[in-house]
């Protein structure tokens, strides 16, 4: 037996009507009645009860409706499913961003795709960017916002916005704004700074501010989580410069002022990328006007 002969006994189960469902099926009556009877043979029960002027299902073809009404509803939603995942509209695409994007530009992309493609899961991860680019080589995630340059072959990326990076402080502490910078009293306080053996391109952005004063920062805490570096900025345990998308975050205790110096975004993946529905992200995210 194949689909289209049960969507045949289906119809005729519904219409008990030989020639009014082989016409609705698109059959003769006779290629419509030979179908039907090969099913029975097959299956090794009679389904219809014939004669010149009644077609009647037995109970077998009564069981058979009831049963085969729902698979069959059941296989068209998962073929449906099968065609919008091929054409990118469902499945799951995992995504990695730092914690620097958490309040800005990753609800920014969400409400984007979530317009475009209402039917796709999305999920967020956090990693470190040495890990991020190792679990995108290996189909572990499938997009990676980071803050620094992509080093692996095989991953393509993009800068998609620079922002300016913020001094953070407790909310008592003496500094205002960026004019109270000097080198004299950056030399006196105490940093919570990016990991150092990381040696991510952010730690070596914010080495460079620091050589631009001709300071070496006093560092007693580091940490490439910014919501656990605002946990200690709060606690008056020193101060930290991190991207100002990090005001978003609202931590009570603490406030920033902007720098002069920005610090970049990227957009990572897959360089053979093939999944339609991470090619459908792609599109998304390259669509959105960042400012």
């Amino acid at each position: 037996m194949d689909l289209q002969q049960i969507r045949n006994f289906l119809k005729l189960a519904e219409e008990l009507h030989f020639w009014k469902s082989a016409s609705m099926v698109n059959l003769t009556q006779s290629a419509l009645s030979r179908q039907i009877m090969s099913l029975e043979k097959e299956l090794g029960c009679s389904l219809f009860e014939r004669n010149k002027r009644n077609v009647k299902l037995t109970p077998a073809g009564l069981f058979l409706k009831e049963k085969w009404s729902v698979l069959l509803d059941d296989l068209n939603y998962v073929h449906v499913f099968a065609k919008n995942i091929g054409a990118g509209e469902n499945g799951i695409v995992r995504i990695v961003h730092p914690d620097s994007v958490s309040y800005s530009v990753i609800p920014t992309v969400l409400l984007h795709i979530s317009k475009d493609y209402p039917d796709l899961s999305i999920e967020l991860i956090q990693l470190l960017h040495e890990n991020a680019q190792e679990s995108l080589r290996d189909y572990k995630i499938d997009v990676a916002f980071t803050r620094q340059v992509n080093t692996l072959s095989g991953i393509s990326s993009y800068k998609i916005k620079s922002e300016p990076v913020a001094f953070f402080v407790q909310t008592t502490h003496p500094y205002m704004n960026f004019s109270d910078i000097t080198a004299e009293n950056l030399a006196k306080q105490k940093f919570i700074m990016p990991v150092e053996d990381r040696k991510s391109s952010y730690f070596f952005s914010v080495q460079q501010i620091f050589m631009s004063y001709g300071v070496v920062p006093s560092s007693h805490y580091q940490s490439d989580f910014g919501s656990s570096i605002l946990g200690l900025v709060s606690n008056g345990l020193g101060i930290a410069l991190l991207p100002v998308g990090f005001a978003k975050h609202n931590i009570e205790g603490v406030r920033y002022f902007e720098t002069p110096f920005m610090t970049d975004l990227y957009i990572n993946w897959r360089t053979n990328e093939n999944s339609p529905a991470v090619l459908n992200v792609l599109k998304t995210i390259e669509s959105v006007k960042w400012l």
